[in-house]
């Protein structure tokens, strides 16, 4: 009878609120103030809220004691578990009505929802990136290096779709110029208890182990070990082909792979995050050889959206395609821009 009452009043709640505006959340904190606007998304602790002036605010989701959120959201918990629609008050401290189209709705603390972001109509309204970009100059040996990268992601339900560029390059006018750029696409479909399954299309050139191209096709699953609001870590592990072209010779292989990815966040002003990825990939059809990646980064906010960056990324080919070819590969930028879309 408890359970039909609350169904009875959450469905009043829901049909009036929609009526009267479908585009207006409000958020409710522990002193007892409340900010109206949009929700934009929850991620990495930060709830973004674009309000009525039309700016967007960023704010700690952990300081928060309720919210009254009426578009659909995508609503990831830590358990891995992913609901779809709208968020209610519970009456209770820190913690919510989680409401969705099928079934009685779902009490939950705050704290379980690790992430959130609106389920929107147009493709558009789904992409999200950032775009950054580095660069050292010393006088001294007239060397320049530079880098650049990208992202763009699209959601939509229980999949993901990232768009990816990494490009570094070197100029000294009494050495060869070097280059190392790698980008593609990937694909991941979230399933319970935090496994997904994930796909990649990628190309990748490096001019210091003397590699023309590589074409390379993977598919494997993986498990997130932690998801919380302020740190992840996953595992993965899978099967990659890929053709290599160097020095006008082709070569094709099949390799393992074994990936993992670290992130955690630090919220205090400035706001600063670092991520940690590393893959071992021993080749299965060339008999000794390995090959293995390290990117990593640490960035802080200078003002909304915008960012200082630090890069590092290692590379590392046991038996490279061409001979003579150095083995490994590395570079750090100093100090980079990054902006939020």
């Amino acid at each position: 009878m408890r359970q039909f009452g609350i169904v009875a009043i959450l469905s009043l709640l829901f049909v009036c609120d929609s009526l009267a505006s479908s585009k207006i959340d409000t958020i409710y904190f522990r002193n007892g103030d409340r900010m109206s606007g949009e929700v934009k998304a929850l991620a990495n602790n930060y709830l973004r809220l674009s309000t009525h002036d039309a700016k967007t605010i960023q704010i700690e989701w952990n300081t928060i004691d309720s919210v009254k959120i009426m578009n659909n959201m995508r609503i990831v918990l830590e358990d891995g578990q992913v609901f779809y629609g709208k968020l209610l008050p519970s009456g209770e401290v820190n913690s919510c009505y989680i409401w969705g189209t099928l079934g009685v709705p779902r009490f939950t603390s705050l704290t379980e929802i690790v992430s959130m972001s609106p389920i929107e109509e147009k493709f558009v309204d789904r992409l999200q990136g950032t775009l950054s970009s580095g660069f050292s100059y010393a006088k001294a040996t007239d060397l320049l290096q530079l880098n650049l990268n990208g992202q763009v992601s699209y959601l939509a339900n229980k999949n993901q779709v990232d768009f990816s560029y990494d490009g570094n390059f070197t100029y000294q006018d009494t050495l060869a110029s070097n280059q190392n750029q790698n980008g593609g696409i990937s694909f991941k479909r979230l399933l319970r208890s935090n496994w997904f399954l994930v796909s990649n299309l990628s190309l990748e050139t490096n001019s210091e182990l003397e590699l023309d191209l590589r074409t390379s096709f993977g598919a494997g699953g993986g498990k997130y070990l932690i998801r919380s609001n302020k740190t992840t870590l996953y595992v993965a592990g899978g099967l990659q082909g890929n053709k290599e072209e160097a020095n006008s010779s082709i070569q094709y292989n099949l390799e393992g792979v074994i990936t993992s990815n670290y992130s955690v966040y630090i919220y205090d002003f400035p706001e600063v995050s670092f991520h940690l990825s590393a893959d071992v990939l021993p080749s299965l059809s060339v008999s000794g050889r390995v090959r293995a990646t390290i990117d990593s980064n640490l960035k802080w906010e200078v003002f909304n959206d915008f960012y200082l960056k630090w890069t590092f990324y290692y590379n590392y080919d046991s038996n490279p395609l061409s001979e003579g070819a150095a083995r490994n590969d590395w570079a750090i930028t100093l100090l980079g821009v990054e902006y939020k879309l």
